[in-house]
C-alpha cells in the first residue's frame, strides 16, 4: 500500500518553514459581549416603534378626553353666560322697580294734604281771630300759606303766630306777621227791622292782620300720627302700605 503525503504549500513553492514573511491569521469568532449591542439594537428597533405607537395612542385618547372636557366647559360657560345675562336683566328690573318705588315714596313723603293743613290752622286759631282767606304761595321750592283776617286785638294776633310756630306742619322760624293795622269791623245784621227803635249799634274796631307760614320739609311718614288726627285717612293709608312693604323705614 502506498500513502500519499501531499504538501500543497510545498508544491506551490511556498515553504511554511522558510516562510516568505506572510502569515495568515484565523479570524476570531465574535464573543457574547460583542453580540449584546447588536441584540440591544434589534430589540430597540422592535420595541421603540411599539412604545411610540402606544404613547401616541395614549396621547390621542387623552387629547380626545381633554377636548370633550373643553367642550363641556365651554358649554357650561355659555350656560353661565346666559344665566348671567338673565341675572343682570333681573337686577336691572329690580333697580328700575326700586327707582320707581323711591320716586313714588318721594312724592308721598312731600305731600301735605290741604284738609290736614286747614284743620291744623283751625285747631290753632285763637277765639279772638277770624280767618277770612288762606292762599297757597310757592316760590324757590318752598310752599307757604298766607293767612288774612280780623282779630280783636294785637294780643290775639301774637297768640295766633305763636300757636302756628308750635305746629309740626310749619317751619317755626319762617312764620311772619307781615302786617297788622286797626280797622273798623263790619257788622252784618240780617233784619234791621227786628231791632228795637232805641237800639244803637256800636261798631268795634279790630286788627286786620296778614301772616305768612312756610310748610316744613319733614317727611309725611314722620307726621303720620298728626295727619291721621286731622282726618287725612287716604294719605295715611298709602304711607302705612309703603311702610309694610319696607319702602319706608319706621
Amino acid at each position: 500500500m502506498y500513502s500519499l503525503d501531499i504538501n500543497f504549500l510545498r508544491d506551490r513553492g511556498l515553504d511554511q518553514s522558510a516562510g516568505s514573511g506572510i502569515s495568515l491569521a484565523q479570524k476570531p469568532q465574535p464573543s457574547m459581549a460583542d453580540k449584546i449591542p447588536i441584540a440591544a439594537g434589534v430589540i430597540m428597533a422592535l420595541v421603540f416603534p411599539a412604545m411610540t405607537f402606544g404613547y401616541l395612542k395614549t396621547v390621542t385618547a387623552q387629547t380626545a378626553t381633554t377636548e370633550q372636557e373643553i367642550q363641556q366647559l365651554e358649554s357650561e360657560i355659555a350656560d353661565l353666560g346666559n344665566q348671567n345675562k338673565k341675572l343682570e336683566a333681573a337686577e336691572a328690573e329690580i333697580e328700575k322697580a326700586e327707582a320707581e318705588i323711591g320716586a313714588l315714596v318721594g312724592v308721598f313723603e312731600k305731600i301735605r294734604p290741604w284738609a290736614a293743613i286747614l284743620q291744623e290752622v283751625s285747631d290753632r286759631t285763637p277765639l279772638g281771630i277770624q280767618v277770612d282767606s288762606i292762599q297757597q304761595i310757592e316760590e324757590e321750592g318752598t310752599i307757604s300759606i298766607n293767612l288774612a283776617g280780623i282779630a280783636r286785638s294785637y294780643d290775639d294776633v301774637n297768640d295766633f303766630v305763636l300757636f302756628l310756630q308750635r305746629s309740626p306742619f310749619f317751619e317755626a322760624n319762617n312764620i311772619k306777621l307781615n302786617g297788622a293795622t286797626t280797622t273798623e269791623v263790619q257788622l252784618e245784621v240780617e233784619n234791621e227791622k227786628d231791632l228795637p227803635d232805641n237800639a244803637s249799634l256800636v261798631v268795634p274796631r279790630g286788627i286786620k292782620y296778614d301772616i305768612s307760614a312756610q310748610l316744613n320739609d319733614v317727611p309725611s311718614s314722620q307726621l303720620m300720627q298728626e295727619i291721621d288726627k286731622k282726618g287725612s285717612i287716604g294719605l295715611v293709608t298709602r304711607l302705612k302700605t309703603l311702610e309694610r312693604t319696607g319702602a319706608i323705614l319706621k
